[in-house]
């Protein structure tokens, strides 16, 4: 009775991962805002007050000028971002040095999303 439990206990587990597609063995880890954002204290105010409701890739994705910028930042705090004036004036300043028009994407972004069969 125990040979026969273990036996098909054997054939159910392979069966299971005998199923799995393929490709969900060795999956690429996710695409976090950390690992495109480059370091510095206006990144951890931007994990604070911009991931709670979106992902930052297609942010940052983006080339603009300060001006372009502080537009998208102002637009942020009129739809409910918690920021303080100076808080949108230094995230500002660190997008657009970071993200202005003269700057190549991160690596990060070249790569596409796990998922993403397109």
């Amino acid at each position: 009775m125990k040979a026969m439990m273990a036996t098909m206990l054997l054939i159910a587990g392979s069966t299971v991962f005998a199923s799995r597609p393929q490709g969900q063995e060795a999956r690429e880890k996710p695409i976090l805002p950390e690992n495109y954002l480059p370091r510095g204290e206006e990144r951890d105010l931007i994990l604070q007050a911009c991931v709670q409701c979106h992902d930052l890739r297609n942010t940052v994705s983006q080339r603009k000028t300060s001006t372009g910028w502080k537009r998208t930042v102002d637009e942020m705090i009129w739809r409910g971002a918690p920021l303080m004036a100076d808080e949108a004036e230094t995230i500002t300043k660190y997008l657009a040095i970071s993200f202005g028009p003269d700057k190549p994407n991160p690596d990060e972004l070249k790569k596409k999303p796990a998922g993403n069969k397109r």
